[in-house]
């Protein structure tokens, strides 16, 4: 029987009817491919139409075994043989990585810097009220000889108050962990009167290196407890860390950064801050210059009336000015105004 025969089953009744349903019945079986065989493979991709579908079913089209294995296994086989960074778990891998590493390096900065790391809402309103240089407070101060040794010798003198008035809004309690002294101008104010060799190590709150070069920071760490709905001041005194019998009295302007510990802050208007340490010396020295001249004395009319211009610039200056200051320039004002006409 030719194939154009078994293709077409109505002409073979035609020729012979029965008979060649009988022969057709007669035909061969052919014997089953082993399961998972290959040589079942290849005989059953022997026996399928090369269309790949059955000539009557209209099935849709199924790819020939062998062709590419079982499903799955040839993308498997593409997806192993792409580079690491190509696929997709190899992008993953480096993404975590990267995220890994930022992490460590936030970690460390917080680490070494733990004022920039972001803080919760604290819960408090704090404001600025009021700041002022209007009180003063006796400040103490030990001398000690060239070699460093106590003398026992101590001194007193009044120094202001650089006061700062807070109020705390909120429900919960606020802490002043910080203040900051932003110093823009240092000078000295005074003429020379001699010196002794001794040193004068005043006890301030904020203590000013004598070698110290404008601009510079001055911190000081607090651990001050606001609480709510109250009202509090913060103050402080400044003047040099150390200095020696016959130093003149120094000026500072700055200005104050008060940082509470939910990362908020605040900072206050300039001021000029005078240490009134040696001015009594001073002034002193310009009396004896006004009543006998300059004749044995270190210092000199032009020292006097350039000194006392400088003083009077300085308390005019700004609106925050140390009671000390503004006394000081007076009486220098006072001395010049004193000195006898062509001086």
């Amino acid at each position: 029987m030719t194939a154009d025969q078994s293709e077409t089953p109505g002409s073979a009744l035609g020729a012979g009817g029965p008979a060649g349903a009988a022969d057709s019945a007669r035909e061969p079986e052919r014997p089953l491919p082993e399961s998972g065989s290959t040589a079942g493979a290849a005989s059953a991709a022997q026996s399928a139409p090369a269309s790949g579908r059955t000539a009557s079913s209209g099935s849709p089209a199924v790819a020939a075994p062998g062709t590419s294995g079982p499903a799955g296994t040839g993308s498997a086989v593409r997806e192993a043989e792409r580079p690491f960074l190509q696929r997709p778990q190899g992008i993953i891998a480096v993404i975590g990585g990267v995220i890994a590493a930022l992490g460590g390096v936030l970690g460390l900065v917080f680490l070494l810097f733990p004022d920039l790391q972001p803080r919760p809402d604290s819960g408090a309103e704090v404001t600025v009220v009021d700041v002022d240089l209007a009180k003063e407070e006796e400040i103490r101060a030990d001398w000690t000889s060239a070699g460093g040794e106590e003398t026992g010798k101590t001194t007193q003198w009044k120094a202001s108050l650089v006061t700062v008035v807070l109020r705390n809004s909120g429900e919960n309690p606020a802490l002043v962990s910080q203040a900051e002294f932003d110093f823009s101008y240092i000078t000295q104010v005074g003429c020379p009167y001699g010196a002794s060799g001794l040193e004068v190590k005043a006890r301030y709150d904020v203590k000013v290196p004598t070698t110290a070069k404008v601009p510079f920071k001055q911190i000081r760490k607090l651990k001050y407890s606001l609480p709510p709905h109250e009202q509090e001041r913060i103050a402080f005194t400044v003047g040099p860390e150390t200095a020696f019998d016959g130093s003149l009295p120094s000026v500072y302007t700055f200005t104050i950064t008060l940082r509470l510990d939910d990362g908020s802050s605040f900072t206050t208007p300039k001021m000029t801050y005078m240490d009134p340490s040696g001015s009594a010396s001073v002034l002193e020295a310009g009396e004896q210059v006004v009543q006998h001249g300059e004749k044995g004395s270190f210092t000199t009319v032009a020292c006097l009336k350039e000194q006392e211009h400088l003083a009077r610039e300085l308390s005019e200056g700004s609106s925050y000015v140390s009671a000390e200051l503004k006394r000081y320039s007076s009486k220098l004002t006072g001395l010049v105004g004193r000195l006898p006409q062509g001086a």
